[in-house]
């Protein structure tokens, strides 16, 4: 598997300042006895007791002020002694209020108090242009270092969590600023670079918990994996989903929590996979708000039904999803089949179904080869994604009306695809191909087909996160597919294929690839529960009835898109019948 550059991994981490819960308690205090103090203009606070653990500890804080997912101020202190500095940050924030006679006591004392606490810089041994693409990629761990960029006219940091509350890199923030200063930028550029850890909490009110994050996070535990525990992730997520969709069937694409926005984006073929995992949840909840969402869906998505006219004699009635960019993407047809076959009554839409599966067999080749699109734009292109689809609603479509022709369909691409994946290895290829083939082997016990599941899970798996191969806890048990110690939401999709290989490795007898195949499921059923929004991680969003329980693209990139919510819905179902059936 070709990866990107892995972090560097012969550089000592940057230190993590070690503060206890109890200290992280008091100097919350702190902060907000300073604040109160300057509103009611008694003078600078001087703290009466500092814990001998805290001064001994010369740092740099950094105090910002939240209200309502808003950030109203941020100051920083320090370098020096640590209550005093959180003290400084504290009144440099609330000097940014404005005047302090027009401050409310009230409001000050419901505000939420940020704090980070700046470990040790340490100097990065880049010897390139720190603007390169992913030049920084060795060095920096999204979320969990930030970074100072430092010159003989310029001084600039992003702190860690400037990067899970903003949605951009540490390379992105840099950029943006080193275009808005003064002069010559290629100064800038130049400058030396060093990284640095923070610890890191907030407190929402005078009274309240004080909540720790690393990345932005909650650590979710192993132990979270039991049946409990998903069908609680699994509700929740089908709830935000059902919350995402519109009237006309369609859901809002993309949730920006950063600007509190919605992206004027759309991908239709993402759009019926929602509805597809709709469907599957409807049948196996027995809810009705999810069945009225899927049917909804359906509904919207079978308005570009269009017959194929002139197909060949031994397939039948056939048709295709047409789009009104005349792209008609394979991928559209097929996924729709499979929202009609999740659905709670498959029976009643089983001549619909069976028109589309017609028109997907039509554009299979002698070779095996699907083409991805039907006509006027028949391309070949998208060969990861799209033949898997086709492949998984013919097998889904076989299990509720056997037919010769979809065996014939399977036994043509087995060898295509096998060959394919031998030439281009790609992870995205997997789950689909995994899930479809896994469905068949189920029915007929083929060995190639077998071979052909185990292998393509097997190729994957070795890419998993895990204590002896990653140091960070949040993403054990994700997928670094595409970058050496990297996990992102591509992990839901994999696990989809996971869960469907370990039924299958179960129901052949397999004893070492099930037990092999359980924890990989149970690991990567975590990553994609870690990846799930927490109410305390959403300190800083806006309107977090638009973002808790979704599904962010990475542990500290929180875009919520409605495709990366659909494939977690299905794994996480997935992985509960397989892990406890």
């Amino acid at each position: 598997m070709l990866h990107s550059p892995a972090p560097a991994q012969d550089l000592p981490d940057a230190e993590l300042p070690a503060i206890k819960n109890v200290h992280r308690e008091y100097l919350s205090r702190v902060a907000r006895r300073a604040l109160r103090d300057a509103a009611q203009d008694r003078g600078t606070y001087e703290p009466a007791y500092v814990p001998a653990a805290l001064d001994s500890l010369n740092l740099e804080a950094i105090v910002r002020l939240r209200h309502a997912g808003y950030l109203r101020a941020a100051g920083v202190g320090g370098p020096g002694p640590l209550a005093p500095a959180v003290r400084d940050a504290a009144l440099a924030a609330f000097h940014m209020l404005g005047d302090a006679n027009s401050i409310d006591i009230e409001l000050l004392n419901e505000l939420l108090v940020e704090i980070e606490v700046v470990g040790k810089p340490q100097p990065l041994p880049i010897e390139t242009d720190w603007t390169a693409p992913r030049a920084l990629d060795n060095y920096i761990e999204p979320g969990v270092h930030g970074i100072v960029l430092l010159g003989p006219d310029a001084r600039h940091r992003v702190a860690p969590s400037d990067v899970f509350t903003s949605g951009r890199t540490v390379a992105d923030i840099l950029r943006e600023w080193a275009q808005t200063t003064q002069g010559d930028p290629s100064k800038v550029f130049k400058t030396a670079l060093m990284r640095f850890r923070t610890a890191h909490w907030y407190q929402v009110g005078t009274d309240s918990e004080v909540v720790s994050l690393q990345r932005g996070l909650e650590l979710v535990p192993p132990q979270a994996v039991s049946a409990e525990g998903l069908d609680e992730a699994i509700g929740r997520l089908a709830d935000y989903m059902v919350y995402r969709q519109l009237g006309s069937g369609l859901f809002t694409y993309q949730y920006e929590p950063a600007e509190d926005r919605y992206s004027k984006e759309n991908n239709l073929v993402r759009q019926v996979g929602a509805t597809a995992a709709m469907a599957k949840y409807a049948a196996w909840s027995q809810k009705s708000a999810p069945l009225a969402a899927a049917d909804a869906g359906i509904r919207f998505h079978l308005q570009g039904i269009v017959d194929i006219p002139d197909v060949l004699p031994d397939i039948g009635d056939a048709a295709f999803i047409a789009t009104s960019d005349e792209q008609n993407k394979l991928g559209l047809t097929a996924l729709l089949c499979i929202a009609l076959a999740e659905h709670p009554q498959p029976q009643r839409y089983a001549k619909v179904r069976g028109k589309l599966i017609n028109g997907m067999l039509w554009l299979q080749r002698p070779s095996g080869m699907f083409i991805t699109a039907f006509p006027p734009a028949r391309k070949v292109d998208a060969q990861d994604y799209f033949p898997g689809e086709a492949l998984l609603a013919m097998a889904m479509h076989y299990t509720l009306q056997p037919s010769a022709k979809i065996l014939e369909a399977f036994d043509r691409s087995i060898d295509f695809y096998h060959g394919y994946f031998a030439d281009k290895p790609s992870p995205a290829f997997v789950p689909w191909q995994v899930q479809a083939y896994a469905l068949m082997a189920q029915h007929g016990k083929r060995k190639d087909y077998l071979d052909f599941v185990f292998k393509l899970t097997d190729w994957l798996a070795d890419e998993q996160l895990a204590p002896d191969n990653c140091p960070w806890k949040e993403l054990w048990g994700g997928i670094a597919s595409y970058q050496d110690g990297r996990a992102g939401v591509a992990t839901a999709a994999y696990l989809e294929g996971f869960a469907d290989a370990l039924v299958l490795a179960r129901e052949t007898g397999d004893t070492e690839r099930t037990a092999r195949y359980e924890e990989l499921v149970r690991g990567a059923a975590r990553f994609v529960m870690q990846l799930q929004i927490r109410p305390k991680e959403a300190y800083f969003i806006r309107s977090p009835q638009d973002a808790v329980w979704g599904i962010r693209t990475a542990p500290a990139l929180n875009l919520l898109r409605i495709d990366h919510c659909q494939h977690a819905l299905i794994g996480l179902i997935k992985a509960r019948k397989a892990l406890f059936p």
